[in-house]
């Protein structure tokens, strides 16, 4: 990946809609932004945070829908596993050239936890927000991987 490839990828994360539905009331996530009312539903659960994670489309390449339900049913087990408990979200892009991703909102685990989980499913990277704070993109290591690799020739 060029490190061009890399800057528009982060562009295309943080011009991403991450939405969820809870309590009958549709939620707005935006990295770098905060959203009161998600967050005091957040809070009202008694969560310090919470990951947006999906299992769509592994390191950004589109794959066949059947593949990725298949890998959001096993996201959705591994996060049952763990005890955590989720809403499903949708990330969609602003400019749409991207199909929006299907994913899991989880509760309850900590962000070092649900990025080694993001990485399980070949994902480059969560958003994680918390009452209080803007949303944020966390990497996992995969992102950076890719970047060096091509540094490397």
């Amino acid at each position: 990946m060029s490190l061009s490839d890399f800057i528009r990828l982060l562009e295309a994360y943080r011009d991403t809609r991450y939405l969820f539905a809870a309590d009958g009331v549709e939620h707005e996530v935006r990295i770098d932004r905060r959203n009161p009312e998600a967050e005091a539903w957040l809070a009202g659960r008694g969560a310090t945070g919470a990951g947006f994670v999906s299992a769509d489309n592994p390191r950004s390449r589109l794959v066949p829908a059947a593949v990725n339900d298949a890998a959001r049913q096993r996201l959705a087990e591994a996060v049952r596993r763990r005890g955590a408990g989720a809403v499903p979200h949708t990330g969609a892009g602003l400019d749409g050239a991207w199909p929006p991703e299907q994913g899991l909102l989880v509760l309850g685990l900590p962000v070092a936890e649900l990025t080694a989980l993001a990485e399980d499913f070949g994902q480059n990277a969560i958003v994680w927000f918390a009452p209080g704070q803007p949303a944020r993109l966390v990497p996992t290591r995969l992102l950076f991987e890719v970047l060096s690799m091509d540094a490397e020739g």
